[in-house]
Order: structure tokens, then C-alpha cells, then sequence
């Protein structure tokens, strides 16, 4: 017969138990969790190695491709066949992108064909007007920009307004790079509605239209500067890297009519920027604004514009009550020719807060470290009364 335990052995038999399954789960959930990372690891050194593969497949693909594409550029007769499967391969899509912004003269006629032939622009436009996946649709808007065929153009054009805003930006990009200028209007219409990014981005590719885009931006902001700010600063900040003289009179009527802050800004910087001496009266007469902003933005482009003529409206704007004029002022004096004589002159100025902007306005254009090398040579006048006067605390 089987030997019954005790009674009283029970709660030790018990316990026992207890502490046998406390110490075996830990170690079973261990080993779990080791054979789930084991598994995992393996898995990721898999796919690592499978993409490595599929990686240098491509490279390969590529290099094919663009020696398949440049014999076709160097013999105009080549009968190396272009099938429809490469055509589609998207290493074949690369390569031609790499040869299209690597060729100029009569290669972009051929490249042109190619694509053509090929069926690339519809098979892009495809995919851009897909409503998913946003990766494939990007990527599509990205190779039409790169391509810059005038056939994308009208889709292009179409997807300005398109709910994806870096989609937005690659087709303005595109319609850039083939200088298509009926986009210019759409393109500066939508600087008013556009978030930031996107706007400075538009910005950047109606700069490349160059001067076609003059007289698109002034009317845009003619039209539009009574009512909101930011799409017209933006437009003026434009013109002021598109550097066109012709805009010179029509900025001025801008001016003269502006009455938000931002804009009068933005306006004074892009006169300054395009250096016309027919903007100094305008600029000249905004030193004695009662806007500290516009006094300060008129002596930089006064300075920009580098009228020797200026520079006594600017030494008396070295005493203006604001430190951000003064310094505005001082700097615009070294910009000018024989502004540097006149700032050493300035640090013997009665007013100490002119000869304080005068004293920065030296330094910054290196005359402090001049003066220094200078010393050992002998200090002139000059010398000593710049290193003097930085010596000492500025009392501004």
C-alpha cells in the first residue's frame, strides 16, 4: 500500500511546492524571452542581409542603366534596346535623373526622347495622381522636378494646390527647372495661403525665373499688401534676390503707400538690397520716422546703397535715442566709401552713445585688430584713439 503522509507534514509539502514554482517560472519566462530575442536577432541579420543584396542588385542595375543611357547620348544610331521592363525599373528611373542633371546642349534633346519614347512622364503622372500610398506619389513629383520635361508641366501645375505640402514644393520645383513661366502667377497667388516652409520654398523657385518674375510679384503685392502682411514680405524679400533695377520705381510707389509695419520693412530691405541711388530721398527721409523699426531698416539700406552723399544724415542717426539705430547707422557709415574716416572721427563725438556705435561699428570691420598689429609700428592718431576709446567700458 502507498505510504500516506502525515497530517502534519502537509504545510511543508506545501511550501515546498511554492518555492519550486517560484524558482522554475522565472527561469522558464528567461528562457522565453532569450529564444523570442534569438529569434529577433536572426530575423534582423536577415533582412539586413537581404537589403544589402537587394541594395547592391540595384547599384548594379544602375550602373547597367546609365552605360545602356550614355551609349544611346554618344552614338545617335544605337540599337541597344530599351525594354519596357527596364524602363519601369526605378534604378532605371535613377540613373536617368543622374545623366539628365549631368548633360547640356543637344544630350538634353536626346534625354528628352528617351523619355518620351519610354513612357517615363505618364507613368510618373500615374503615380502622382494616385490618391496612395504618399511615398510612391512623392517620389513621383520628386522624378518629374528632376526630369524637367514641358509635358509635366499642366500636372505640375495642377498639384500646386495638392494636399501634401513637400508635393506642393517639388512640383513648383519642377515647373522651375523648366521655366515654365505661366506658373509664375499661380506659384506668387499662393504665397498669401501657403504655410511658411512651403511659401519660402516657392520663393526659392521664382527666383530662378529671374526677372520674368518681376513684375508678377509687384502686382501680387500691389494688390495684396492693404490686407495681410506675410505673403507680400515674402514677395518683396523675392525681389530682392531676383536683383532687377526695374523694380526700382514701382517699390518706391509701394512705399510711399504701405501702412503695415512689416511691410514698410520689407520694402526698405529690398531697396537696400538692389543698391538703386533713386531710392536714397525715400530711404533718407524715413531717418526721421518716429518708428524706431523703419529708422533703423533705412540707415542699413542707405548703407546697402552706398551714397557717400548719406553720410551725414547717418552721423546724426549715430546720436538717435534708440541703441538699435545707432548701431544700424554706424555699421551703414563703415559700408560706405570714406565712412571709416568719419567713424574715427565719431569717437571723439561729445555724444558718448555715438561714440560708443562708432567704437563697435570700428570693431566689427577689423580696425581694433588692425590698430593692434599697427602698434608695433608706431600708433597713429587713429590708432590711439580707437584703442583708447575700446579700452574703456561702452557708457551706451
Amino acid at each position: 500500500m502507498q505510504e500516506r503522509i502525515p497530517q502534519q507534514a502537509r504545510p511543508g509539502l506545501r511550501y515546498s511546492l511554492v518555492r519550486t514554482a517560484a524558482t522554475e517560472i522565472p527561469q522558464l519566462a528567461t528562457l522565453v524571452i532569450f529564444a523570442v530575442n534569438a529569434v529577433l536577432l536572426t530575423v534582423l541579420v536577415s533582412l539586413k542581409a537581404w537589403h544589402r543584396r537587394r541594395m547592391a542588385r540595384t547599384v548594379a542595375r544602375g550602373e547597367e542603366y546609365t552605360m545602356l543611357l550614355s551609349r544611346h547620348l554618344a552614338y545617335e544610331h544605337c540599337t541597344d534596346p530599351i525594354t519596357s521592363e527596364m524602363a519601369e525599373d526605378p534604378a532605371f528611373l535613377d540613373a536617368l535623373i543622374d545623366l539628365r542633371n549631368a548633360v547640356s546642349g543637344d544630350e538634353i534633346a536626346t534625354m528628352r526622347e528617351i523619355v518620351r519614347r519610354h513612357g517615363v512622364i505618364e507613368r510618373q503622372v500615374a503615380r502622382l495622381e494616385a490618391p496612395f500610398p504618399l511615398g510612391r506619389r512623392l517620389r513621383a513629383a520628386v522624378a518629374l522636378a528632376e526630369i524637367g520635361d514641358e509635358t509635366s508641366a499642366p500636372v505640375l501645375l495642377r498639384h500646386l494646390d495638392d494636399r501634401e505640402p513637400e508635393i506642393r514644393i517639388q512640383c513648383a520645383r519642377g515647373l522651375g527647372r523648366i521655366r515654365w513661366t505661366p506658373a509664375i502667377d499661380a506659384i506668387v497667388g499662393r504665397f498669401g495661403i501657403e504655410i511658411p516652409w512651403v511659401r519660402a520654398r516657392f520663393s526659392d523657385t521664382l527666383v530662378g525665373f529671374g526677372s520674368k518674375a518681376t513684375w508678377p510679384l509687384l502686382a501680387y503685392i500691389r494688390i495684396n499688401h492693404r490686407y495681410e502682411s506675410r505673403g507680400p514680405a515674402l514677395a518683396l524679400r523675392t525681389l530682392a534676390q531676383i536683383q532687377d533695377d526695374q523694380a526700382v520705381a514701382p517699390l518706391l510707389e509701394i512705399l510711399a503707400e504701405a501702412t503695415d509695419l512689416e511691410v514698410e520693412i520689407a520694402t526698405i530691405e529690398t531697396l537696400g538690397e538692389l543698391g538703386s541711388p533713386e531710392a536714397t530721398p525715400a530711404l533718407e527721409s524715413r531717418l526721421g520716422s518716429p518708428q524706431w523699426e523703419l529708422r533703423a531698416k533705412s540707415a542699413g539700406a542707405l548703407g546697402g546703397i552706398g551714397d557717400p552723399a548719406s553720410i551725414p544724415l547717418l552721423v546724426e542717426a549715430l546720436r538717435d535715442g534708440n541703441w538699435w539705430v545707432r548701431r544700424s547707422a554706424a555699421a551703414a557709415i563703415a559700408r560706405i566709401p570714406g565712412g571709416i574716416d568719419t567713424l574715427y572721427e565719431a569717437l571723439d563725438d561729445e555724444d558718448h552713445f555715438a561714440a560708443d556705435a562708432a567704437g563697435e561699428a570700428l570693431t566689427d570691420a577689423g580696425e581694433l585688430v588692425s590698430a593692434r598689429r599697427r602698434v608695433e609700428g608706431g600708433v597713429s592718431e587713429d590708432d590711439e584713439r580707437l584703442l583708447a576709446h575700446m579700452g574703456t567700458e561702452s557708457r551706451g
